[in-house]
């Protein structure tokens, strides 16, 4: 009987859809597996790692969407997709048990998530669950689920009626059907806190909050929030479906070495995250998924199954030093990184590297940027810069601080690692540039396939985040052992990547090294070009796709000559390039004459 009144549900629910679906029911029409050599089509029953979707809400026409949603025809375009190209939807059961050895997951896994609990999570997203047969996994926020019907919910910057949001009944009822596992969101962490002098609010989970009146809070109190959050969610959870959720989706895909921490002590077998690429069962803590955003197409979603693990990345950038925007008068240093943001967006460039301590006319390290009990606080002004970069100008940003000058100026590896764990703690950011370090193990340690590259079909060695990633980890304790300047590199990198997870490592490789290792270990890897040789034939005769090529000198290059420089590289087969100095107030190099050479969103176009 039982078994019956699930088929009765899945027909009933697909009668209800038909009006969504009809529209792309062209099957014939879909695209479907690319062609590939019989011998990257091989699959692997024992393959180790799966892709995972973040979906949020569902829609039935385009003038409903926002950047999350998706469109109904869509999601069920994509659906029928990976039944007819062989892939295999899987729970966080079947995850377990991988990581427990009791079974493999299949070739081609893939867990669907939804987020946010949407009403569209009942009335779209279920119906398509029970006719497919797939399971999925939805996470849902504490604080939209407990305002009572006709109420508003407090969702982003504005309010929405708590009818925008599924009720404890619906999700008993699809709980029930074996095919939905709930997660949860956070309680109330989708709130944001005011996290430096400036007034940006940033993600609550990993934000130390500012208060005029207080200051920052401490790390030992932003984990009892956490930990408080944490647990009041889970008691909701368990109070209303019967059983405590034994995951969790980082609000915002952020998260920490303490928020991980106060997971595992709470009793959380997974947790999600916002990161690029598969994920393996042996890291349940670090579920890496795909966000679809801008309603994708089912090309778009397809490839994102299987991403290239050899495609190449590019990046234009240039630096910047906080000191050159820097006033005591607030509102004239935040008129001025106005301007450095529409200069960077003039330009084109995808990453900024920026200063994190200020140096003397000797160049040393006198000053901090940021708040630590290390050094004096030069301003409390990179979380700022930082922050607006990366939300205004859509950048990534690296923070400069190299190892061997902190050492340097502190003349104590402890306090150099307590220097990098504040930078770490106050300051979100994309990456670290690691300096004046060899790596000490030769390229060939790498050569064996990384084993999240075994359910792509087609994939070798590449240079995709999260093959380096994999790698970098694989060694990471045995880089940082010791006590040589080297080692105290890997260690402050460890103590950035602990309080800002996935974080991406640019390597300047020493003039007297080869980059062949560096390579497999940093996701960008910087080789300094003086630009007045930039075009020696020599130089050019040599150039690497797989390298960053960072053009360097004693002032801010001129337009004409980095604009030349940079496309002579290009030309050559060149796909990433940087420059410094700059200057970002007198427009040095002027951006209007040396954007067409530069430019990611010139040349080459940018993916």
């Amino acid at each position: 009987m039982k078994k019956h009144g699930v088929l009765y549900a899945a027909a009933h629910a697909m009668a209800r859809l038909l009006a969504v679906v009809l529209p792309c029911l062209a099957i014939a029409a879909l695209p479907q597996a690319s062609a590939q050599p019989r011998e990257a089509r091989q699959e692997r029953a024992s393959a180790p790692a799966f892709t995972t979707f973040a979906f949020h809400n569902v829609v039935d026409t385009r003038d409903q969407l926002d950047d999350d949603a998706i469109t109904a025809d869509r999601l069920v375009s994509f659906f029928d997709w990976l039944r007819s190209n062989g892939w295999t939807v899987i729970s966080l059961d079947d995850v377990s048990r991988a990581a427990q050895g009791e079974k493999s997951l299949p070739a081609r896994a893939v867990l669907l998530s939804f987020d946010d609990g949407y009403e569209s999570l009942y009335t779209r997203v279920y119906p398509l669950a029970l006719a497919y047969g797939y399971p999925i996994v939805s996470a849902l926020v504490g604080d939209w689920m407990i305002p009572a019907a006709g109420s508003k919910v407090h969702y982003g910057n504005r309010e929405v009626p708590r009818e925008t949001f599924i009720t404890w009944d619906q999700a008993r009822e699809m709980q029930r059907s074996g095919l939905v596992e709930f997660a949860l969101h956070s309680r109330s962490l989708h709130q944001e806190v005011i996290g430096n002098p400036q007034g940006n609010t940033l993600p609550s989970a990993v934000t130390r909050s500012y208060a005029p009146e207080l200051g920052y809070q401490s790390e030992a109190a932003l984990a009892q929030a956490v930990h408080a959050d944490l647990e009041a969610g889970r008691a909701l959870i368990q109070r209303e479906l019967g059983r405590p959720p034994r995951a969790l989706a980082w609000p915002y895909g952020r998260y920490n070495d303490i928020g991980t921490r106060v997971a595992r002590s709470l009793g959380f077998e997974f947790a999600f995250t916002l990161d690029g690429g598969p994920s393996s069962p042996g890291a349940p803590f670090a579920i890496a998924r795909y966000l679809p955003t801008y309603n994708p197409s089912l090309m778009d979603l397809t490839r994102n199954l299987t991403p290239d693990p050899n495609d190449s990345r590019i990046d234009r950038l240039t630096c910047l030093d906080p000191g050159t925007l820097w006033n005591d008068d607030t509102s004239t240093s935040n008129e001025a990184l106005g301007r450095a943001i529409e200069r960077a967006r003039a330009l084109g460039i995808t990453g900024l590297v920026v200063d994190a301590v200020r140096r003397d006319a000797q160049g040393r390290i006198v000053a901090a940027w940021f708040p630590t009990a290390e050094l004096p606080n030069a301003g409390d002004w990179l979380s700022r810069i930082s922050w607006q970069m990366r939300t205004r100008a859509e950048l990534k940003v690296y923070i400069r601080l190299p190892h061997r000058d902190a050492l340097a100026a502190l003349g104590d590896p402890a306090r150099v690692r307590r220097l990098y764990a504040d930078l770490g703690s106050m300051v979100p950011m994309d990456g670290w540039v690691l300096e004046a370090a060899h790596a000490p193990v030769p390229a060939t340690r790498f050569e064996e396939p990384a084993p999240l590259l075994e359910h792509l079909p087609g994939a070798s060695i590449g240079t995709s985040p999260w093959v380096v990633r994999g790698r970098r980890q694989a060694v990471q304790a045995s880089l940082a052992s010791g006590t040589g300047p080297d080692a105290l590199g890997w260690q402050a990198f460890a103590a950035l990547d602990a309080a800002r997870p996935g974080l991406e490592l640019l390597w300047l490789v020493p003039s007297d090294a080869s980059a062949a290792s560096a390579r497999q270990l940093a996701d960008v890897s910087l080789v300094t070009v003086a630009l007045d040789d930039a075009l020696a034939d020599d130089l050019l005769a040599h150039v690497d796709p797989r390298l960053t090529y960072w053009f360097t000198g004693n002032a801010p290059p001129g337009a004409s000559v980095l604009r030349r420089t940079a496309l002579a590289y290009q030309q050559r087969g060149a796909i990433s390039v940087g420059w410094c100095p700059d200057n970002a107030l007198e427009d040095l190099p002027a951006a209007a004459e040396v954007a067409p050479g530069v430019s990611a969103q010139r040349f080459p176009l940018r993916p």
